[in-house]
C-alpha cells in the first residue's frame, strides 16, 4: 500500500481556481466521499491530486527521471511527448472543437473536482500494481504518487490551461498513463502494453470458466457478457489465482444479468435482424469494437454461438494493437483461439471470422479518430456491436445500425443514460439515431432512455398508421 507521509495541509473546504474564470469553493471531504474507484481501487488519499492542483504554483523544483524539471517542460514538448501516436498526427483539441460527450471546458467545478479523485486513484492503482510486482521500490510509491500528480497538473497548466479546459475523459486518461511512463520508464511501464500480465491472468481464469456457459442460450451469453463486465476479475486475483472464493465471487455476479433483468433490452432485436437478413438476401455483417478482456470471452461464445446457427453470418473484430488499461486486444487472440471450447471461432476464421487490426491510443474508440481501416469495416457493415460504457460515450455512430451493450456505472454514465448505477444496457439504434444528444445544461441531455422511449412510441405510431 502506498502510504502518504507528509500530505498537504489544505483545508477541508478550499477554493480551487480550475484555470482563469474558473474557480469554486468546494467541500474536501465531500469530494473525498464522492471519489471514483478505478476498476474497484481507491486510494487512501483521494485528494491527493486536488490539494496539488491547489497549490498555488507548480513545484518547479521537482527534478524528473530524465534531469528536467517541470519549467522545462515546453507546450511542444509537452504535445510531443503525450499526445503523440494520434490518427493523422492531430491532437484534436480546441475551444470550438467537440469532445465526447463534452469536453471538459463545459463541465462544472464539482465534476472536475471529482475527475480530480479519478486521477489520484488511477495513479494509485497503477503504481501499486508495479509495487506488488516489483517494478519499483516500496519507498519510491509515495514519492511517484506526489510526482505523478505533479507532472500532470503542469500538463494541464500548459498554454494558459489549454489541455485541461479541452480534453474528455478519453484524453485525460491517456495522459495519466503517459505520465507515469514519462515518470518510472518506456521498460517499466509502457503506456501502449498497459498491464499485459495482469490482463492475461484475468483473461485466462476467465477461459477456464468458458465452457462452463457453452448450455447458454445465445441472448442468456449476451447477459453474461455484460455482467462479467462488472465482475471485476482484475481486483480479485491474487498471484495464485481466483481461488475458490474469488471464483464464486465472480461467479455471482456473471449470472445477474442473463436472463430478461436489463434496464434496456433489444438482445432479441439483434437476433431478429441477423435472421430476417439472412431470408432476404443470405448474408449479414456484424462489425465489433469489444471492451474488456474478461467479458470478452462471453461476447465471443455468444458470437460464435450465433455463426454456428446462421452460417451466413459475418463477424469482423476491431482489434486494437495497443494493449490500453485491461481492454481486449491483439495480444489475446492467442489465448482465445487456443482454448478447446473456441475450435469453433478458430474454424470459421476467415470465412464467418474477421479479424482487422487497428492502432488506437485511448481507452475507448473515439468516433473522430478511428482510423481507415476501421471505418471501412463499419462501412461494410449491416450494423455494428459495441461493448463499454466508456465507448457508449465517445463512439456514437449515428449513419449505421448499431448495437450498445454495458453497464451503467458512475456520474457520466447516469447522466446520459438517465438510468441507476449497475443497470444493464443491449440497446439499439436504428441508423439516424445517437444514442444521446449532449447540451452544456445537463437538465437538458436528451438521455438513452429518452432517446429508447421516443423510438418505442414512433414504433407504436407506426403501427397505427399501417
Amino acid at each position: 500500500m502506498i502510504v502518504d507521509p507528509d500530505p498537504p495541509r489544505v483545508p477541508r473546504r478550499t477554493r480551487i481556481r480550475f484555470w482563469p474564470g474558473m474557480e469554486a469553493e468546494l467541500d474536501l471531504e465531500a469530494i473525498a466521499r464522492s471519489a471514483i474507484p478505478v476498476k474497484g481501487v481507491l486510494c487512501p488519499s483521494p485528494l491527493r491530486f486536488m490539494e496539488i492542483y491547489a497549490e498555488s504554483q507548480a513545484k518547479s523544483i521537482l527534478i524528473l527521471p530524465d534531469g528536467s524539471t517541470l519549467t522545462d517542460r515546453t507546450w511542444s514538448g509537452i504535445e510531443k511527448e503525450f499526445f503523440r501516436g494520434l490518427p493523422g498526427g492531430r491532437i484534436g483539441l480546441g475551444d470550438n472543437i467537440p469532445q465526447p460527450p463534452f469536453a471538459w471546458r463545459d463541465a462544472d467545478a464539482q465534476y472536475l473536482s471529482v475527475s480530480f479523485t479519478y486521477n489520484t486513484n488511477a495513479f494509485f492503482r497503477i503504481l501499486s500494481g508495479l509495487q506488488k510486482t516489483g517494478l519499483i521500490p516500496p519507498d519510491a510509491a509515495s514519492r511517484l504518487l506526489d510526482q505523478a500528480c505533479q507532472l500532470l497538473a503542469h500538463v494541464y497548466r500548459a498554454r494558459d490551461h489549454f489541455v485541461i479546459r479541452n480534453i474528455n475523459n478519453n484524453f485525460n486518461m491517456m495522459l495519466i498513463s503517459r505520465v507515469v511512463e514519462s515518470l518510472v520508464g518506456k521498460e517499466i511501464y509502457d503506456s501502449e502494453m498497459q498491464e499485459l500480465d495482469l490482463t492475461r491472468r484475468s483473461l485466462a481464469e476467465t477461459l477456464a470458466l468458458a465452457d462452463g456457459f457453452r448450455h447458454l442460450s445465445i441472448q442468456e451469453l449476451m447477459g453474461v457478457a455484460l455482467a462479467t463486465g462488472v465482475s471485476f476479475v482484475e481486483s480479485r486475483l491474487s498471484q495464485a489465482g481466483l481461488g475458490k472464493t474469488g471464483t464464486q465471487q465472480v461467479l455471482d455476479v456473471t449470472w445477474r444479468y442473463s436472463g430478461t433483468n436489463l434496464a434496456i433490452d433489444d438482445r432479441g432485436t439483434l437476433l431478429r435482424m441477423i435472421a430476417d437478413s439472412g431470408l432476404r438476401k443470405n448474408s449479414f455483417v456484424l462489425a465489433v469494437i469489444l471492451d474488456d478482456a474478461t467479458e470478452t470471452v462471453a461476447d465471443l461464445l455468444w458470437m460464435m454461438a450465433a455463426m454456428e446457427r446462421f452460417p451466413f453470418l459475418k463477424v469482423n473484430l476491431l482489434v486494437n494493437t495497443a494493449q490500453i488499461s485491461i481492454n481486449f486486444s491483439i495480444q489475446m487472440l492467442e489465448a482465445v483461439f487456443r482454448t478447446p471450447c473456441f475450435k469453433g471461432l478458430v474454424e470459421r476464421l476467415g470465412t464467418q471470422l474477421f479479424v482487422t487490426q487497428m492502432y488506437c491510443p485511448f481507452i475507448s474508440f473515439q468516433t473522430e479518430y478511428l482510423p481507415p481501416e476501421a471505418r471501412r469495416v463499419i462501412d461494410d457493415a449491416d450494423a455494428v456491436y459495441i461493448k463499454g460504457a466508456n465507448f457508449f460515450e465517445t463512439c456514437q455512430i449515428p449513419e449505421k445500425d448499431t448495437f450498445h451493450a454495458f453497464v451503467v456505472y458512475g456520474p457520466i454514465s447516469r447522466l446520459y443514460t438517465g438510468l441507476r448505477d449497475f443497470d444493464a444496457v443491449f440497446a439499439y439504434l436504428p441508423a439516424g439515431t445517437a444514442g444521446y444528444i449532449h447540451d452544456r445544461d445537463p437538465g437538458r441531455i436528451i438521455t438513452l432512455q429518452q432517446v429508447i422511449r421516443a423510438r418505442s412510441q414512433q414504433g407504436i405510431e407506426d403501427e397505427k398508421t399501417e
